[in-house]
């Protein structure tokens, strides 16, 4: 299943301009794309506590070359933008001494080279990072690298990997890993997703519906639930929108809801997607992006589902619509014929 994160959910550090570092303590990028013209380039990151994308330097172009240095406290994931509407090309930064080369018409194709961390990072494909089998393969064999506790923080959100499978990965990263920025954020991350594990406790809120009136979680007690994390912005979750319906359809009648929940910040492209894909129940959302909902419920990646039963409990967690479709019909009475 492929999940959405916009790019930028994927960068946040502790990033300190200098004007001219050494080549031990900072980084350097020198960059060159053939036939670019003359203008600005401007690197960004996005903090994982906010979700806000941030430009964080920016720098001339000349001739199709553009240089950034500074100094930065653990590597982590930016992007750098050209003449505001070309890019981005992501780079896995560290401090190094670092060249980018390629030209205008393939972007997604440039050569990186210099950064340990960044040839990890584009050893593989950005789906990858999601796919259980490659990430346990970083997690547990790549544990020296700042890359690895990247994709953990992805891998623990989206794919069911135990807790203490989660404690053993966390307890292997190495003790530069450890310091990082990013261990720090899958530190935390752990914490509230053992809070949401099965069997616990679905964390309630209360969070304005199409209507603007105010609907709660608990006000569901009774039904099963199942719990959708979404938005209109996000392919992989508008994709899977015609087996909702037929999900819903199927078990509507059998004490079964679903809630779904938008990380959405523009209220007309939201009711546009509803009334377009035609989902037919509860739609809830503050219009804040990724709020504090979804950071109660460890989610940083959409789409994301819970089902819950009528007692609050969590009983699964990013089920598949097949998975989904079998459970229910385990879980759930027949209607009477």
């Amino acid at each position: 299943m492929k999940y959405y994160i916009s790019i930028f959910n994927l960068f946040s550090i502790l990033f300190v301009i200098s004007c001219s570092p050494d080549q031990e303590s900072g980084f350097i990028i020198q960059g060159h794309i053939n036939s670019l013209e003359n203008g600005q380039a401007v690197l960004s990151k996005l903090d994982l506590d906010t979700n806000q994308k941030i430009d964080v330097d920016s720098s001339q172009i000349i001739n199709g070359s553009f240089s950034f240095s500074g100094t930065i406290e653990s590597p982590y994931l930016h992007s750098i933008f050209l003449n505001d509407s070309l890019g981005p090309i992501h780079l896995f930064l560290d401090n190094s001494k670092i060249k980018i080369v390629g030209n205008i018409d393939s972007l997604e194709n440039v050569t990186i080279s210099g950064s340990r961390e960044d040839s990890l990072f584009h050893s593989i494909s950005l789906d990858a990072i999601f796919e259980k089998e490659t990430g346990m393969n970083l997690m547990l064999n790549k544990n020296d690298y700042t890359f690895s506790a990247f994709v953990a923080y992805y891998q623990f959100q989206v794919n069911q990997i135990s807790l203490d499978t989660m404690k053993a990965i966390m307890r292997g990263f190495s003790s530069d890993v450890k310091q990082s920025e990013y261990f720090h954020q899958v530190s935390t991350l752990f914490k509230t997703l053992e809070a949401t594990s099965k069997s616990k406790s679905a964390p309630d809120f209360t969070v304005p519906d199409v209507n603007g009136i105010d609907v709660s979680l608990s006000d569901f007690r009774g039904k099963t639930i199942l719990l959708d994390f979404w938005a209109s912005w996000c392919g992989p979750c508008r994709k899977v929108s015609p087996d909702l319906v037929k999900l819903h359809n199927q078990f509507k009648d059998r004490n079964f809801t679903i809630i779904s929940l938008s990380v959405d910040d523009s209220r007309d492209r939201w009711l546009k997607a509803i009334e377009d894909d035609k989902l037919d129940w509860t739609h809830l959302s503050k219009l804040d992006g990724w709020g504090q909902v979804s950071k109660n419920y460890g989610v940083m990646a959409i789409p994301q589902n819970f089902l819950i039963n009528p007692d609050g409990l969590i009983l699964n967690k990013n089920l598949t619509i097949e998975k989904l479709t079998e459970r229910l019909d385990q879980l759930l009475p027949k209607s009477p014929s």
